[in-house]
């Protein structure tokens, strides 16, 4: 008799564009995964490199392989993948340098949303890995939460997001057109969104790996990248303000992570130099005026930035 568990089925996409290093690390950890009504694609963005012919070596009727004949950029495999190619009820994203450590991740993320049917999401913890710095990301100590009360205490950085650590509805991300920001964190955009739409499940435990190196997309000091991923809040809390959040205080959350945020831009500008800082800072106060009052009126925002420009961040590299 099939496992009441077993009824859902989950989805692990792997979008990758030339990472033939990492590539085989991601796939097997996702196989190794040992839920049985399992699904894993992987996106091969039209990569340059060896990928394909690593691709071929692997024989498991669990695995689907997607080839892009053209370049559809980051986001757009993301979306391919979601809307064009994933059948479970629930997905997960893994990007192709990455991996996941726990075997009974999906298994146990399972067994959470089973008693709740309106649970949107799972959400599990991941290391942070590069070749000087390690972390876990936490956290909050209970078991679940509405998405709109998760909403409300952000920015709240003791607690964080990561995207290969977040089990999410399918059909509830398509509704709300899940992937369609082209900013840097367009997984926070959609992950929050749809927070929005029901509870959230909280996985205590570290199931993978995020490896920073130096072709991380989300982690590149690109000035007007950086300047443009702040309107992902606007986007977030003007979603939330439709889902009954009041609008003062969905619009005075938003303006609090803009100004959050664009000092964690500024701190990572700061390892390139004064130059590009002093320019984001400006344009910045520019163009958010009302996010601005918030770094003003903080010391501690105050305080980060006069360290970006006295270079210790650039000693120390970025936390």
């Amino acid at each position: 008799m099939k496992n009441e568990d077993d009824k859902i089925k989950v989805t692990i996409m792997i979008p990758t564009y030339n990472q033939s290093a990492f590539i085989l690390n991601a796939i097997n950890s996702a196989l190794d995964q040992n839920y049985p009504n399992l699904e894993v694609i992987v996106g091969d963005d039209a990569s340059t490199d060896t990928t394909s012919e690593i691709l071929k070596t692997i024989d498991d009727s669990r695995l689907k392989i997607v080839r892009n004949t053209f370049n559809l950029g980051r986001v757009g495999n993301y979306r391919n993948l979601l809307y064009n190619h994933a059948s479970g009820d629930y997905v997960v994203n893994l990007d192709g340098d990455d991996y996941y450590t726990d075997s009974d991740f999906i298994a146990e993320a399972v067994r959470t949303i089973n008693p709740h049917k309106n649970a949107v999401m799972v959400v599990a913890k991941i290391a942070t890995k590069s070749q000087n710095h390690e972390s876990v990301s936490r956290l909050p100590p209970i078991d679940f939460a509405l998405g709109k009360n998760v909403l409300s205490n952000l920015p709240n950085r003791s607690y964080c997001v990561m995207h290969m650590g977040v089990i999410y509805n399918r059909e509830a991300a398509i509704k709300i057109d899940f992937y369609r920001s082209p900013t840097i964190s367009s997984d926070w955009e959609s992950i929050y969104r749809l927070m929005l739409r029901g509870r959230v499940n909280y996985l205590n435990r570290v199931v993978g790996v995020w490896r920073i190196h130096g072709d991380n997309e989300t982690l590149e000091c690109n000035l007007e990248k950086l300047l443009d991923n702040l309107t992902i809040w606007s986007a977030i809390f003007d979603d939330a303000k439709c889902q009954g959040m009041n609008s003062i205080l969905a619009s005075y959350l938003s303006e609090k992570c803009i100004a959050y945020y664009a000092i964690s831009s500024a701190v990572k500008l700061s390892i390139t130099g004064n130059s590009v800082t002093v320019k984001f800072i400006f344009l910045f106060l520019f163009r958010y005026r009302l996010a601005s009052l918030f770094v003003l009126l903080s010391p501690i925002s105050i305080a980060r930035l006069c360290l970006s420009l006295l270079g210790y961040y650039r000693k120390i590299g970025t936390k």
